[in-house]
């Protein structure tokens, strides 16, 4: 698929958003405390059971393994977008890399951080949603594109060409 370039405004602002979440992340996966994790896991299951969500669902283990879904998509997502060349197993590879590097930086420097085997699963899982929503965007961009130009009014369709002249 051909991708009309984004404009510079775009893609600074996309630019400067994957910048930001790529800051934050390393805020938050590379603290040396877990107070900051914790404190969002757990409030977020809170929030979920005021909401009814049975505890089943919205038990801290499972929003943690959400949230960490949710804290890689955007990466790949805005990724995706900037740089729309690799694909989405291109993107899952990196994020599985970038989790591995991440949990065993947990595991080896952060003495109070511990690193498991399901944060790399859920963060990998993450990279592969959002290279594939980054994909349906950049397809949507490239649909609404042609949708403009696609049929002149001046050209014939392709049967109306095989058609012998009357």
């Amino acid at each position: 698929m051909s991708v009309r370039p984004l404009s510079r405004r775009a893609r600074t602002a996309l630019g400067a958003a994957l910048g930001a979440w790529v800051v934050l992340l390393v805020l938050v996966l590379l603290a040396p405390s877990t107070a900051g994790p914790d404190w969002l896991i757990f409030r977020t299951a809170e929030g979920l059971a005021r909401l009814g969500i049975p505890y089943s669902v919205a038990s801290p283990r499972r929003v943690e393994f959400a949230l960490n879904v949710a804290a890689f998509v955007p990466l790949s997502a805005l990724g995706t977008m900037l740089w729309p060349g690799p694909t989405w197993r291109d993107w899952t590879a990196v994020g599985f890399a970038v989790s591995f590097v991440v949990e065993a930086a947990q595991a080896l420097v952060l003495d109070t951080r511990a690193a498991t085997h399901s944060d790399v699963v859920a963060n990998t899982l993450g990279t592969l949603v959002g290279a594939l929503l980054g994909w349906a965007l950049v397809a949507a961009r490239v649909g609404r594109a042609s949708e403009r130009g696609a049929d002149l009014a001046d050209r014939q369709s392709p049967t109306e060409e095989l058609e012998p002249p009357r």
